[in-house]
Order: C-alpha cells, then structure tokens, then sequence
C-alpha cells in the first residue's frame, strides 16, 4: 500500500508540475504579447475593435514636432466625419492615409488615435448623451518646414530624402516623390493612382521600400572594411588610368576620368572606381558581409511604423571576380533603400552608435497632457570610435576638395559621399545619391537623398542636401 501511495504521490506531483510548466508558459507569453505584439494586433487594418471605437471616439490628430496638425477628423452638422490632411501629398508616405486601405501612422497609430484619455466620468457622460469623446494626439518627430523644403527641392523628380537626428533616431523629414494626395480619394482616383506602374506608383515610400543600387554611396563600406583589415591602410597608394580589368569585366571611372595618383582619402573623395576596384578584390568577403549585416543589409531595419524592403548585399566568397569589383563601388545585385543607406553615416556622426530611427515623439490627450512618451533606443554598435572618426574624416575630405564641394564652405561642417548608380545595362542613365551630415554648435544632422535616372550626385543630390542644411542649421 505505501508503495502504490508514493507511485500516486509521484504521478499527482507529475500532473501538478506539468500545469505548472503549462500555467507559466501562458504566462509568459501573455508578458510577451502586451510588450511586443498587442501595438501590432490593435492597429492591424483587419482587427474590427477599431471600427467599434470609431462608433464613440472621434479619431485624434497627428502632429508635427511643433504641433502642426498633419491630419484631423472634420465633424459636419450631420455628424459625418471626414478625415483631412490639411498640407495634402507632403506627407501621405509616413502619416498615411485612412481610406481605401490604412497605412502609415494612420495605421499603427489608429488604435491610438482611437483612445480617448478624457476623464472616464466625463467620458460616461458624453456616451450617455451620444456624444463621441475626443481621441488622443500623436505628435510626430516631423518638422513642417524641413519637410516642405525637401519637397520643393525634389520638385517633379522622383526619388526620395530623409533627415535624421543620429544623436537620438528621430526622423526629422522623409518624403517621398512622386506623391498623392489622400483627401478626398474616390474610387475613381484610386483605380488611377493603383494602375500606375511599379516605376512610376506614388503609392509606395520610396524611402523605406524603395531599392536602389547604392553607387559610389557605397565606398563608405569598402573603405571602413578595407581599414579593418589593413591597420596600415594610410600607406595605401593606387595610380588611376581611368579603368581596371580586361573585356566585360572592364569598369571605368566615372566620365572616363583620369585620376592619377591617390591615397585612401583621395580616392574617396574623388570617387575612384579603380582604386575602389582594387580594394574590394583584396577584401576577406565574409568579414565585410558581416559588417554591411551589421548596419542592416539582408534583414528587417528597427522601424516599427512603416512600410520597409530591406537591403540587399549577395556577394560571397565564391563570388566571380568581377562581380566582387562591381560591388565595391556599390553597382551588381547589391541594393539599398534611402533610410537604410543612412544608417553607417549616423552611427559615425553618433561616435559609432547607431540608434534606432523612430517618427512618433509622444502621445499627447486632446488638451495636451502628454500620456505616453517614446525614448530613443540604441540599436547597436557597429563600428568603433576610431572607425567613426576616420570615416567622418573621409566624408569631409569629399566636401573639401573632393565630389561635394558645393557644401564648402559653409557656417557649418559638413561631409559625405556621392554616388551616380547606374541602374539599367546599355543606358547611361544614373541615380543621383549624396548621403551625409552637417553639424554645427553641437546641432547635428544626417541625410540620405537619392534622385531616380537624374545623373551625377554632385549635380542633382548636393544641391538638396545644402537645402536641407542650410534650413536646419542657419
């Protein structure tokens, strides 16, 4: 009898520890759902919570960093409401749009836009009476007047530019061109806007979800990775003639340029795709995979808010030799979108660190009081303090004798990297790219600025970014 007891005990104890497991993992996941995923599941398009609020919120307004409302809902005298954005296309990319489909803030902050932060007294009483409570604020990290500059910059082009703050993440502008304009938008302009094709839709963000080839942009990554492997790479020398390799794996300097004789400095500077050429060649592949990996190739970026395409670097160590050349000066399969290619000029310009890029800044009730509030977040540390200073050492140079002299001189400082990214075989059309920064008084400033089939960098990207840094920083 004890022993068929204790085989009792033993099984019971067994039943007991099994719940246990079983109560402890549900436990956990529910921790885990509230701090990761409920944001996702109340602001998905398809969660019909949403649709309920709007029967007894009116949906709040996104803001701009100085309060500018972006979009509000208008109540006519029948009580019909209407969603408006009060500047149009300039931001239907990142505060989105609310009908025929939710994307951008209007998206995964519907939910709250859709919370009320009224007294709950009060709140009982406007529903008693059947009056809608009003919804709470988002206030973006977006500056109106950055933003609108941009745009006029880009003017009827297409392509896109963000600006950031690499001290924090804040995106402090991204636009996106073309555009369209989310007021109003009847079936019959959405069959227009929809038919458009994938080249010339204004529907996607070109800045998180376009790809593009990088170009000469891209000479940051050969240069720092050339760096790592080579301690002594000041002693680096390389005489231009214009070209290197033989046949179809010929590359020629852009124009067909002669450089002559150059260091690293000023092969970056000038943009040398010989030099560059040389040095991706000799490179440990995998170690510079692992860095472009580091920086977010080939994975998602920390953006939670929008839309994104991330990122692709495919060379390998098994890789032809032309194909390893291409990608040095940023050209074959290798791809980037606007936001990302931003990402190792804020980790140099930020001392090494990277942080996470955020748009929203704060959640605010509809008389202001702040309810909830977004702190900035490092997202790694890719690159070294030494690294930082020696590619922001390089980006200068560019600026001060190199492919961006029209950013010199200036009452600030400023450096960065131009490319012209080739983008279609047998065509001499090119994408203009100029990734960079501007800093002055401790006031910092990074931005990332591709125009599509316009030509050189120097010509038709620079000139937006003096726009940008001249804005923010005179």
């Amino acid at each position: 009898m004890k022993k068929e007891g204790k085989k009792i005990n033993r099984e019971m104890a067994f039943v007991t520890y099994v719940f246990l497991a079983l109560f402890l993992v549900m436990a956990g996941y529910i921790v885990y759902f509230v701090v990761h995923d409920s944001d996702g599941v109340l602001n998905n398009p398809y969660n019909k919570r949403q649709d309920l609020l709007a029967k007894r919120v009116t949906k709040g307004s996104v803001l701009s960093d100085s309060g500018k409302i972006l979009a509000k809902t208008e109540t006519d005298g029948a009580g019909g409401e209407t969603r408006v954005y009060p500047y149009g296309g300039l931001f239907a990319h990142t505060v989105g749009r609310a009908s025929h489909g939710r994307t951008g803030l209007e998206s995964t902050e519907g939910y709250t836009m859709l919370t009320s932060g009224i007294n709950p007294v009060l709140g009982a009483v406007n529903e008693i009476r059947g009056q809608k409570n009003p919804g709470n604020n988002v206030v973006t990290t977006l500056n109106l007047n950055l933003s609108q500059i941009i745009s006029n910059a880009l003017g009827s082009k297409k392509g896109a530019a963000v600006a950031l703050d690499p001290e924090t993440g804040k995106i402090l502008a991204m636009v996106s061109k073309p555009t369209y304009d989310p007021n109003g938008l009847t079936d019959a302009r959405w069959e227009r806007l929809t038919a458009d094709s994938d080249d010339d839709s204004a529907l996607y963000n070109r800045a998180t979800q376009g790809l593009y080839p990088p170009g000469s942009t891209f000479k940051l990554y050969t240069a720092l990775e050339y760096m790592r492997e080579n301690k002594d790479y000041n002693k680096f020398r390389y005489k231009c003639r214009g070209s290197i390799g033989t046949g179809s794996d010929k590359i020629r300097c852009y124009g067909g340029e002669i450089h002559g004789s150059l260091d690293l400095t000023s092969a970056f500077a000038k943009s040398c795709n010989a030099a560059f050429c040389q040095i991706g060649g000799g490179l440990d592949v995998k170690k510079w995979k692992d860095l472009c990996d580091s920086l977010y190739y080939n994975k998602a970026m920390p953006l939670a808010k929008l839309e994104q395409r991330s990122a692709k670097f495919a060379v390998t160590d098994k890789s032809a030799t032309g194909d390893i050349m291409q990608a040095s000066i940023g050209q074959g399969d290798t791809l980037v979108s606007p936001l990302q290619n931003a990402f190792l000029v804020c980790a140099a310009v930020n001392g090494g660190t990277l942080m996470k890029p955020y748009l929203v800044d704060r959640i605010e009730d509809y008389q202001g009081n702040t309810v909830e509030s977004y702190e900035p977040a490092v997202a790694g540390a890719p690159i070294t303090e030494e690294e930082a200073e020696a590619l922001k050492k390089l980006m200068r140079a560019t600026v001060k004798s190199g492919t961006a002299t029209a950013l010199y001189p200036g009452s600030y400082k400023a450096g960065g990297k131009t490319g012209s990214a080739e983008f279609q075989n047998g065509s001499r059309d090119s994408h203009a790219w100029f990734v960079g920064y501007a800093e002055k008084g401790g006031k910092k400033i990074v931005v990332s600025i591709v125009v599509e089939a316009a030509g050189t960098g120097s010509t038709y990207a620079v000139p937006v970014a003096r726009k940008i840094f001249d804005a923010w920083l005179e």
